[in-house]
């Protein structure tokens, strides 16, 4: 099954720095040929949440949905992807891009990518293969976590 068009989700958010967390609608983008989509089941909660959500190690992008430690089940495909269905479970860790052509990333170790990861959340689709990204850093679409 494909999904069209884009679509809101309920979502657990910090509006600003030090805000307590609450209930939130985000907008998501339609899924594209290479992206799965997940129903999130579960999303652990870890204190660099907490450290992201204070902007204990500096700026943050709000409002911020957290949660890097998802699991869920697919329910939605791109018409590219091929190695899961809908139905399978999935998970998702505390990265979701990198710029793929640096020697780490070739090497499949894009936690070390040289310009950087892009965030499971509290980040920016940064880089041109990413969709939602922009020329604008500013304007690139900011990533959102597993409390959705």
């Amino acid at each position: 099954m494909e999904s069209t068009g884009s679509f809101e989700t309920k979502a657990w958010a910090c509006m600003e720095a030090k805000g307590k967390f609450q209930p939130h609608t985000i907008k998501r983008r339609a899924v594209g040929d290479k992206d799965v989509h997940i129903k999130v089941k579960y999303a652990g909660i870890c204190h660099s949440d907490i450290h992201q959500a204070h902007e204990d190690w500096g700026p943050s992008i709000f409002p911020m949905v957290p949660g890097h430690e998802i699991a869920g089940v697919v329910v939605a495909v791109g018409k590219d992807v091929t190695k899961v269905k809908v139905g399978d479970h999935a998970g998702v860790g505390c990265m979701v891009e990198s710029c793929r052509n640096c020697k780490s990333c070739e090497r499949g170790e894009e936690n070390y990518c040289k310009s950087g990861m892009v965030g499971t959340y509290n980040g920016r689709m940064k880089y041109p293969h990413c969709p939602g990204y922009h020329e604008d850093p500013n304007q690139c679409e900011p990533t959102y976590g597993g409390y959705c």
